[in-house]
């Protein structure tokens, strides 16, 4: 099913709107690139996971009154797609172990989902950075 060449995206922002643009746009290269379709399930599912991920990021990470980057990187390689998010923001405390809040709650479902729709959910705290990497087997 489409191309199995190695992809990489890379990319630095600031701004939400820019940002999950950013994510987006990576997606689609990265399905053109691969000769898969817009209704590819996997891809879809990935995509959405990221751009919670990516939404939490860029809403979250990065301290108060400052405009510090993120560093983004989107990998496609031997059949698995890998995306890695990094920001300067507070560390992030039990987020793997959250569980899908009460349907009537507004809040805390996105890292939730993501881990529900991707193989592997990864965080780690380096130093004064979050890594976070999102992994799906396509």
């Amino acid at each position: 099913m489409g191309s199995k060449q190695p992809f990489e995206f890379r990319a630095r922002f600031i701004e939400l709107d820019e940002g999950l643009e950013v994510l987006h746009t990576s997606v689609e290269r990265l399905r053109q690139a691969m000769g898969r379709t817009v209704d590819d399930r996997p891809l879809m599912l990935f995509e959405t996971a990221l751009g919670e991920i990516g939404s939490n990021v860029l809403t979250h990470g990065r301290p108060p009154g400052t405009e510090m980057p993120v560093d983004y990187v989107l990998r496609f390689e031997g059949g698995v797609v890998e995306a890695s998010l990094t920001d300067s923001g507070a560390p992030v405390h039990e987020h793997l172990k959250r569980e899908m809040p009460a349907h009537e709650s507004e809040r805390g479902r996105g890292l939730a989902m993501a881990r529900s729709l991707l193989d592997e959910l990864g965080y780690r705290r380096d130093g004064d950075v979050n890594r976070w990497r999102l992994v799906k087997r396509l």
